[in-house]
């Protein structure tokens, strides 16, 4: 009888301590639960992270460290452009990080520099310096200053055209007081100048062998002339469109402008891959001058996306006072979109993946793409 009571109470006790550790299980692994359950949700919270969080600062404006800031000259990439300064009747260059405020001297002369032509990849410089208004230094460097090649010229002026499929290679045209020219083919692998026998002095790179221009002849008051190419290797050329009024020539692309017989009133810009094959057309209104059209500033970047400033409407450039739009076209496909409105038109640099702009005479002030900030680069 004792023993059964002890039996009883046995069971009694075993069942309670076995409901309090399942209860107190329960509840340990709720817990966890709940806590394993907020850390992923912070985890995921980590990973929302605002877009605004990602948006860097810009360091601007520049702090010029030596002399007086000349003139923006474009992008080395994403993040760093290229400047001028003055430095009595000498000049510096200096590269110049936009998110972090690193300035880097990468080219002293004591001649003043006229212009700092970036290449294609960013990776080199063309540096041109003026010692005498009929002399010239071109002087090729990387992006860290380090001289690749220099040549003294006698000149009035010049012209250069990278060569974005080899940059060994670029054309240099120079000119005289009366413009008359002489072009090269610069080829920095192996240090030389060489003579290039060409009908027009501004031309496109269409290969790494080929050359693209248009062919004015002798009449000068054409409004439109053929696109001619030839090969480095060969004065002969040929002829792959006609009437074109404007050409520029980028990797993989070109682009021409004409103005259709049935809309005389707009320009056609028609974008071409490096083998002619029509990739897209855009239509907008031109301004006319006394004895041709006004080509707003434009520029292109490295996802095919093309930007120009446009007129409202068409008229007479030296009347018109509207303001213009800043256009974006998606070379891919087709599509249009107003960037701004009622901006001027003014010189324009955009970086390879388009979401700065430098924009103005010297380059002076950035415009931010997203945000559609405009601020100066250079403490007014």
């Amino acid at each position: 009888m004792l023993w059964n009571k002890r039996r009883k109470f046995r069971k009694a006790l075993f069942l309670c301590v076995f409901l309090s550790l399942f209860l107190a299980g329960c509840t340990l692994n709720k817990e966890t639960e709940q806590h394993t359950l907020k850390n992923h949700q912070k985890e995921l919270e980590k990973e929302a992270i605002p877009p605004s969080f990602h948006e860097q600062e810009i360091m601007l404006p520049i702090q010029t460290e030596n002399g007086q800031f000349n003139s923006v000259s474009g992008w080395l990439n994403n993040e760093e452009i290229v400047y001028i300064t003055n430095v009595g009747l000498g000049s510096h260059v200096y590269t110049y990080n936009i998110f972090t405020g690193k300035n880097q001297l990468i080219f002293e002369s004591e001649s003043p520099v006229a212009s700092v032509i970036v290449s294609p990849s960013g990776k080199r410089l063309l540096v041109h310096t003026a010692p005498t208004s009929f002399e010239g230094i071109i002087t090729i460097i990387d992006q860290n200053g380090k001289e690749i090649m220099s040549e003294r010229m006698e000149a009035f002026d010049f012209a250069f055209e990278w060569n974005p499929y080899d940059e060994d290679q670029l054309l240099l045209s120079s000119f005289t007081e009366s413009w008359d020219f002489s072009s090269y083919q610069m080829n920095l692998k192996d240090k030389k100048l060489i003579p290039m026998q060409l009908k027009e002095p501004f031309a496109g790179w269409k290969s790494k062998d080929e050359l693209v221009y248009l062919d004015w002849g002798q009449e000068e008051s054409l409004l439109f002339a053929p696109l001619k190419q030839r090969s480095i290797f060969s004065e002969q050329d040929k002829t792959i469109l006609d009437k074109i009024y404007y050409m520029k020539a980028i990797k993989s692309l070109i682009m021409t402008i004409t103005v259709p017989s049935d809309k005389i009133n707009e320009s056609a810009y028609t974008f071409l891959s490096s083998d002619l094959n029509k990739l897209a057309v855009l239509n907008i209104p031109h301004l006319t001058r006394f004895s041709d059209w006004l080509i707003p500033y434009f520029d292109f970047d490295e996802r095919d996306h093309f930007y120009t400033f446009a007129p409202l409407y068409s008229s007479e450039a030296d009347t018109y006072a509207e303001g213009f739009q800043l256009l974006s076209l998606n070379i891919k496909d087709g599509e249009k979109t107003v960037v701004f409105e009622n901006l001027e038109n003014e010189p324009l640099s955009c970086s390879p993946n388009g979401s700065h702009c430098l924009y103005g005479f010297y380059f002076e002030k950035l415009i931010n793409m997203d945000s559609k900030e405009i601020m100066p680069i250079i403490k007014e």
